[in-house]
């Protein structure tokens, strides 16, 4: 399910505005930009993971909040019981075309690779099966296992044939008992217009950094028996980007004014 959240009322904002005007122009700097923050970050959504805990629960029994600010996506992990040892994958619906299942992948070139292709590199696969969606990209958080998370887009291949795109400035890293995790990525690194309003779809999986799949998923559900089996997607979640609201624009015109008659004040 998804909680839907926005910005404080205009007439809060305006009443903020109002008293920096009474201020110095420090101070009056600070409900300006305070208002400009509030604005731009107007949605928010909550995802609960599928209620399984073959691996202890940190991701199936856990949560995933998401928010934007029209450029950049940020999301925060609510950790499940245990420890997360090991790889949650979210693949990334957002553009057109892309991949109907896992059984391209083969890219063992690191442990987030080989959780994001589901193989060892060997002859051991978990292969994943999509529906209702075609995923593009994929990002990886190994906290612990590999003390690191990353964005990829999606491809066929062996070693390191997945594109790298950048770091998802995963936090805290090194340590499986945190009870949240931090990260971010930008709106156009996985082919999308910043302020656009446009939809994506995702889905999580657990697994370990060898591909070896648990019953975890954090946002949707799927179907297999854990281990190196065969999985299917069954549901999924879409997030959405945010777009400036006009009353927000016009209100953000009104935070302008009022650092002028700050700055004039003082003059």
């Amino acid at each position: 399910f998804v909680i839907d959240h926005f910005a404080p009322s205009a007439k809060n904002l305006y009443e903020q505005l109002i008293i920096g005007l009474s201020m110095n122009i420090k101070s009056s700097l600070y409900p300006a930009t305070l208002f400009v923050s509030l604005c731009l970050s107007a949605s928010a959504a909550v995802y609960p993971g599928n209620g399984n805990a073959g691996f202890g629960g940190p991701v199936g029994l856990g949560s995933l909040t998401l928010t934007d600010n029209g450029t950049t996506v940020s999301g925060t992990v609510n950790k499940g019981p245990n420890g997360f040892n090991d790889v949650l994958v979210l693949y990334i619906d957002s553009v057109p075309g892309g991949f109907a299942d896992t059984s391209g992948f083969a890219d063992s070139g690191d442990g987030l690779r080989k959780a994001i292709s589901g193989f060892d590199g060997g002859a051991n696969r978990s292969l994943l099966t999509f529906t209702g969606m075609l995923p593009d990209y994929a990002i990886a958080l190994g906290p612990s296992s590999d003390n690191f998370g990353g964005l990829w887009q999606l491809a066929n291949g062996g070693a390191n044939s997945l594109n790298y795109i950048n770091t998802v400035n995963l936090n805290p890293t090194g340590t499986p008992n945190s009870p949240t995790y931090t990260f971010s990525f930008n709106v156009s690194d996985i082919g999308l217009t910043p302020n656009s309003g446009a939809t994506f779809e995702l889905f999580g999986t657990y697994t370990s950094n060898s591909g070896y799949r648990s019953d975890e998923a954090l946002p949707g559900n799927d179907a297999g028996a854990q281990g190196w089996n065969p999985f299917i997607q069954t549901a999924l979640a879409t997030y959405t980007i945010a777009v400036p609201e006009p009353s927000s624009l016009a209100l953000f015109g009104l935070s302008g004014v009022a650092m002028l008659l700050g700055f004039r004040r003082r003059s």
